[in-house]
């Protein structure tokens, strides 16, 4: 018994000899596997602070509208329809009898007692000072535009007649009219007047208050 573990131990011994005698060197190491997919994205981290404050632009160009207006000065302009005219009774002047006229009121409140109104009515391309009367020299016949006020409000007037004596009264215009009316305060009417401007020129009026814009 004894002689078969002696000879068992020997093989043993022999296989393992063998075994690490066949071992070689280490290899060199292989190429890299592929990529893994991208993991999930992490919790998103803390807001940065804040930057400085940019440096302040420099102003731009006033544009070529850029006028102030005068805050003394109103104006607006209305076209008045044919339909739109009213007959009304007008009073008559110091002992004369109570007639008929054309009237469309405008309400503005910029007309009170401390302005002054200059109103005109555009005829062709030209506007032409209120009140305004045109006779023809055929006929006789005759037509009347003007405007009155009073707090808060501009009323123009209309009203025309075939003949001088005994002709058809009528008290709307054929065509539609355009009318133009500026407020200004008193003081600045004055010295309107004070400087010679033409107060029945709408474009005297205007070019002297575009000179002197506030």
């Amino acid at each position: 018994m004894n002689k078969f573990y002696r000879v068992l131990s020997v093989v043993s011994l022999t296989l393992s000899v063998a075994f690490w005698s066949c071992r070689g060197d280490q290899g060199p190491q292989g190429p890299a596997g592929p990529t893994g997919p991208q993991g999930a994205q992490g919790p998103q981290g803390a807001t940065g602070p804040a930057g400085a404050t940019g440096a302040t632009g420099a102003t731009g160009a006033t544009g070529a509208a850029g006028k102030d207006g005068n805050a003394n000065v109103k104006g607006a302009e209305v076209t008045v329809k044919v339909a739109e005219w009213r007959t009304i009774d007008a009073p008559g002047i110091g002992t004369g009898s109570t007639g008929k006229t054309g009237a469309y009121v405008v309400n503005d409140a910029n007309v009170k007692a401390t302005t002054f109104v200059f109103a005109y009515v555009k005829i062709g391309t030209d506007f032409v000072a209120l009140p305004r009367t045109v006779i023809k020299e055929t006929d006789g016949a005759t037509e009347t535009v003007g405007f009155g006020i009073s707090t808060g409000k501009v009323t123009f007037y209309y009203s025309s007649q075939t003949a001088a004596i005994g002709g058809i009264k009528s008290y709307a215009p054929q065509t539609d009219l355009t009318f133009s009316y500026v407020t200004i305060e008193k003081t600045v009417g004055q010295a309107m007047q004070n400087e010679g401007v033409n107060l029945r020129s709408r474009e005297a009026v205007l070019n002297y208050l575009a000179k002197h814009q506030n």
